[in-house]
């Protein structure tokens, strides 16, 4: 059991060296943040956007697949830090049909002290993905690859649904010669919510 994680560390680890980021996490300091308890993790919306740089070619992931990967990823890291109840995926969509609510009306709404208070949360987590797939060059008029570079790009931030305040943010950016999408947005949400940690202790 030991062995196998010390090697999950040294991957991890590995796999923090190769990406190169721009992580930006701001935290409201006038807010009581020991009164959140229950937080509910909205499914990311997405706005994909493709890469600029003039002779590369972005390939990006489905957007289902886009959103439940960051989704799922954000319940698991909120998880680990063991603070906060978390609602999220099917139990949350559940929750909001059985008071005739979706997932949407959080998104659509821009006061979510009704919709939050519903289904007896604190607080919600919204996101959005600006990125998630590779870019890539490759020999003209060939399958040839020169090279490619994985993008990640994404935006978080936490509502109080009593006051609407926003309570923390996350901004988030990684590219990666190595590492593929999703072992970045892992990489990068742990480190996110590890400095959101410290940020608050």
């Amino acid at each position: 059991m030991k062995k196998y994680t010390i090697l999950f560390l040294f991957l991890l680890l590995s796999g923090c060296a190769t990406i190169s980021k721009n992580l930006e996490v701001d935290v409201n300091n006038d807010f009581p943040h020991n009164e959140v308890q229950k937080i509910a993790i909205v499914t990311f919306e997405t706005s994909l956007k493709k890469e600029g740089t003039t002779g590369r070619i972005f390939k990006s992931s489905s957007v289902e697949k886009v959103k439940t990967v960051f989704t799922g990823i954000m319940a698991r890291e909120l998880r680990r830090w063991e603070r906060f109840a978390i609602l999220e995926g099917k139990t949350l969509e559940e929750e909001l049909e059985s008071k005739n609510f979706s997932e949407e009306d959080f998104l659509l709404t821009e006061n979510y002290s009704r919709l939050g208070r519903s289904i007896g949360v604190d607080a919600i987590v919204v996101g959005e993905v600006e990125r998630y797939g590779y870019s890539y060059t490759k020999v003209p008029f060939s399958r040839v690859i020169l090279s490619q570079t994985f993008v990640v790009s994404f935006k978080v931030k936490c509502i109080d649904v009593i006051t609407n305040e926003t309570i923390w943010t996350a901004d988030i950016k990684g590219t990666s010669k190595e590492d593929g999408e999703r072992v970045m947005a892992s990489v990068l949400i742990a480190e996110a919510i590890n400095t959101l940690k410290a940020k608050l202790y």
